[in-house]
């Protein structure tokens, strides 16, 4: 299962040992030049993202549990409107800010690994060609995933998001205001006869259309990005990792039979997630951690092949 199987191991046990998983904070910085032993120490970290789901899901949950309980004391003990106002206000901008700051870390947590991941497979290109024979075709193969990798499978959803969540309110407050104005109109057609509610027929019916492309392009599409962001970074690196296994020779002692990690369970079954969270709301919970913790499920296997491309490197040297 996952990264091994019985006759393709991606280390032998007696050299496990010499490979580990390190977790530090990464910055990207441009104008510093790092080696691949630094871009590998400065992996993004792994083992705090539970805690920071954690951390974004308690603030979610228990803000609005105490306001609900600061709007209840005011009234009780105050009964002032313009505090029970100023106290809405205040927990509306909080909210929305935290929400803001959960959408952009889920971005974060990709776009921060495809950097660094980008800049390690530039440096290892170098190691290796350096050290074997590269052929033209896999040459052009490297260079076109290097260049690819960032345009490709960084994220900006939460642009999307906002904007998406935007537009849905505005054209369905357009369609409820219609409705209202349809049925005011109606009920006046006997005193006075027109032709009115034909066109604002059509205008709920525009409105509808725009919110359901609204909907299917600013939300649905960024989540379903988010849900399978892991599980195709995965496949591509598989190509990354089997082109440069293809580079090493055979007879070289330190090579090894590498068993990309591609586990189709990163990709969580969108449709049903989906459909559930609407239903439900609670559901959508598991199905953001699902989303972030996906991270930590591949990377804790990612990370061994790049060790073992780094040792590679280190003993041929």
């Amino acid at each position: 299962m996952g990264i091994f199987s019985k006759d393709r191991e991606l280390f032998k046990p007696e050299y496990n040992h010499q490979y580990t998983i390190h977790s530090s904070s990464y910055k990207s910085d441009n104008q510093k030049e790092v080696t691949l032993e630094e871009n590998i120490t400065n992996r993004c970290p792994i083992d705090n993202l539970q805690k920071i789901w954690a951390k974004n899901f308690i603030m979610l949950t228990m803000l609005p549990l105490l306001f609900i309980a600061s709007i209840g004391l005011l009234e009780a003990y105050i009964g002032s409107e313009f505090m029970v106002l100023t106290v809405t206000i205040l927990f509306l901008i909080i909210y929305a800010g935290i929400w803001l700051q959960n959408m952009h870390m889920k971005d974060k947590l990709v776009n921060t690994y495809v950097d660094r991941k980008t800049k390690f497979y530039e440096l290892l290109y170098k190691r290796i060609s350096e050290k074997y024979t590269v052929s033209a075709e896999c040459a052009d193969k490297i260079n076109e995933y290097i260049r690819i990798f960032p345009k490709k499978y960084k994220i900006h959803t939460v642009l999307k998001e906002i904007t998406g969540i935007i537009l849905f309110f505005v054209l369905f407050m357009v369609c409820i205001t219609f409705f209202i104005g349809l049925f005011i109109t109606k009920s006046l057609e006997k005193y006075y006869p027109n032709n009115s509610y034909q066109a604002i027929i059509i205008i709920i019916v525009i409105s509808g259309i725009l919110s359901i492309l609204a909907y299917k392009f600013f939300i649905i599409n960024p989540l379903k990005r988010k849900n399978e962001i892991w599980y195709e970074i995965s496949l591509f690196e598989k190509n990354v990792t089997d082109t440069l296994q293809q580079i090493i020779p055979d007879n070289d002692a330190n090579k090894k039979t590498v068993n990309y990690p591609v586990d189709k369970t990163l990709k969580q079954p969108f449709a049903l997630y989906f459909i559930v969270s609407i239903v439900t709301g609670f559901f959508f919970i598991i199905w953001d951690y699902q989303m972030v913790m996906a991270k930590q499920k591949y990377l804790s296997k990612a990370y061994l092949v790049e060790d073992y491309f780094a040792d590679l490197i280190r003993n041929e040297y």
